[in-house]
């Protein structure tokens, strides 16, 4: 009733404990591709060699049938975690996933219930017996394990035909990988066919177990030898098909044989709609001349494609296909997503954009502080000496009494007084133009010209001034304070560089379909061409040369001008009583 270990006993035994250590070893590579089934496949051959073992060992025949039936349990299940090794290893993601494994299942789990049960109905074994002077036993099969041989053998073939498919996708180096694991697999199947069928001289002796021995130690050489796990082979079709860019393959008389699954992508095509087609008809679409393509002049071409209402910039570049006698067979086109990095041209061109806007304001900061300091240092400094000279001589008048002296000084202070006020509010008024940015509204030309009117009433009267004026005024935009601006110094000028009595016209005309051009005109002597091109630079003075001016007006209605996004410019016949025209555009309201 007790068991008799023999030397065959103990080499099944070192099978098994062999095969867990490598399933040990393993343990280390697990997160590689497949090697959680190539463990299940070590542990199903574990526990078939040590089952095997003792049922070899038993001396009895219920004993014997107790070990046969545990080892059932590896021999069912190892070929199918060998297959989803396959799978797995090759990278058939369609049917790498838990449902494939439990349909793989179904026969081996169907298989241990059928060998649990074998003696109520003998399916799996018909009749068993031991060989006569030995301790060996002999199975006769019953119409069951036909059915599991061959779905066994099956898809134990299927895994190696899908590891043979696997080693010719990839690089020469990967090759010796997959065929460590084919001829890995190939011993226990061919050691398997022959105890099942019988070849052997020795009655009852199932050689299999003993060849996991040898398929242990041919894993164990890929795994630590050739580092099956560290390096993964990868496909030549896996690498096209997670290329980022799309592909097109065409054949020498350019019709589309393969595309990746990144061109699809791409342009929303399917497999059906592109291969065997004619290229060019694709590039016609996406408005590409295919004859300015060639190896040599390295063209490349850009275009849009619109994939679910979203537009796409892409980049097209050819490669020539050629054979070992250098004759074309057909080429390559790449097609590169390059939208992102047209976004990020785009936000370098509107950066450097404003970054040269930046330069040019800067360059007019300094420009304006330059010409503040010549303002401050020529314009101020001599009304500021005369209102100092002035007071400590009307100290001194006060201290005679001469009241009517005093009187005149005290006028001649108050005019040098106005003088700084408007040269400070001129500068200031540069400085409001440089730092705001504004909104334009519709503006009242009539209202701002009484304002402006009102404002220069004495000069008007101290001239005896004509000014003439239309009735009415187009609707423009604009904006109110810095227009009634521009009116002032162009009024002001009008009126300081007139004829005797200064005449002045204003009026407008259309200067577009969408705007509307302002003008004024006085009936001085004018001025030639070269100084029209100065008059609008800072503190430029132009014309009467005893003119109390300070050269800022007309660079304050230049800045409003640009500022608003209009037009201003300055004409003259340069003949005396026709004066000078200067005139400035709005935009109409819309």
């Amino acid at each position: 009733m007790g068991y008799e270990f023999s030397t065959l006993c103990y080499i099944r035994f070192l099978s098994g404990v062999f095969a867990l250590i490598l399933v040990a070893l393993l343990w280390r590579q697990r997160d590689a591709k497949g090697v959680i089934y190539l463990m299940l496949f070590e542990l199903a051959a574990a526990i078939w060699a040590i089952g095997d073992g003792f049922e070899n060992a038993a001396l009895t025949i219920p004993q014997k049938i107790h070990w046969s039936q545990f080892s059932y349990t590896g021999i069912s299940t190892c070929s199918v975690m060998f297959l989803m090794f396959a799978i797995n290893y090759t990278d058939q993601t369609r049917y790498a996933n838990l449902r494939t494994l439990l349909i793989l299942l179904v026969i081996p789990l169907f298989t241990m219930i059928v060998a649990i049960t074998n003696p109520l109905h003998g399916l799996l074994w018909a009749n068993m017996e031991l060989v006569e002077g030995t301790n060996q036993i002999v199975f006769y099969y019953g119409p069951y394990f036909w059915i599991q041989a061959f779905y066994q053998y099956s898809i134990l073939i299927l895994g190696i035909i899908i590891l043979m498919i696997g080693s010719m996708k990839v690089y020469t180096p990967y090759k010796t990988q997959f065929w460590i694991v084919i001829l890995g697999a190939i011993f226990p199947f061919c050691a398997s066919i022959v105890y099942v069928f019988k070849l052997l001289p020795i009655k009852g002796f199932d050689p299999t177990p003993l060849s996991f021995i040898l398929t242990g130690f041919i894993v164990a050489l890929g795994v630590f030898w050739f580092r099956m796990f560290n390096i993964i082979p990868i496909a030549r079709k896996q690498a096209v098909d997670n290329l980022r860019d799309g592909m097109i393959v065409v054949d020498s008389v350019n019709r589309i044989v393969d595309a990746n699954a990144a061109f699809y992508r791409m342009t929303g095509l399917n497999p059906r709609q592109v291969i065997g087609n004619q290229v060019n008809v694709f590039f016609s679409d996406a408005k590409i001349d295919l004859r300015k393509f060639s190896e040599e002049n390295d063209y490349t071409a850009e275009t849009q494609l619109v994939v679910e209402s979203d537009p796409q910039d892409i980049e097209v570049k050819y490669h020539r296909i050629t054979d070992a006698n250098n004759k074309d067979m057909g080429g390559i086109y790449m097609l590169t997503n390059i939208t992102t990095k047209k976004m990020i041209l785009d936000a370098i061109a509107d950066s450097n954009k404003r970054r040269k806007t930046e330069l040019i304001e800067k360059e007019k900061l300094i420009l304006d502080l330059d010409a503040y300091a010549r303002s401050v240092a020529h314009d101020l400094k001599n009304p500021i000496g005369s209102v100092v000279s002035l007071s400590e001589l009307i100290k001194l008048k006060l201290a005679e009494n001469n009241l009517a002296e005093v009187d005149e000084m005290v006028g001649y202070v108050y005019d040098q007084s106005k003088k700084m006020i408007r040269i400070i509010d001129g500068l200031l008024m540069r400085s409001r133009i440089r730092k705001e940015d504004i909104i334009q509204t519709p503006i009242n030309t009539d209202e701002i010209l009484h304002e402006v009117f009102q404002r220069l009433e004495n000069e008007i009267i101290k001239r005896n001034a004509i000014v003439e004026k239309p009735d009415h005024w187009p609707a423009v935009m604009g904006h109110t304070q810095w227009i009634e601006a521009v009116w002032m110094n162009l009024l002001s000028n009008a009126i300081k560089y007139g004829g005797t009595p200064p005449v002045i016209k204003l009026g407008y005309e259309e200067a577009s379909s969408s705007s509307f051009r302002f003008w004024i005109q006085d009936n001085g002597n004018g001025l030639p061409e070269t100084s029209l091109k100065k008059i609008f630079r800072d503190f430029e003075r132009l014309g009467v040369i005893d003119s109390d001016g300070y050269g800022l007006g007309l660079p304050i209605v230049k800045r409003i001008s640009e500022k608003l996004g209009c037009e201003i410019m300055a004409t003259s016949s340069n003949l005396p009583g026709e004066g000078c025209i200067f005139s400035f555009t709005l935009n109409a309201v819309s």
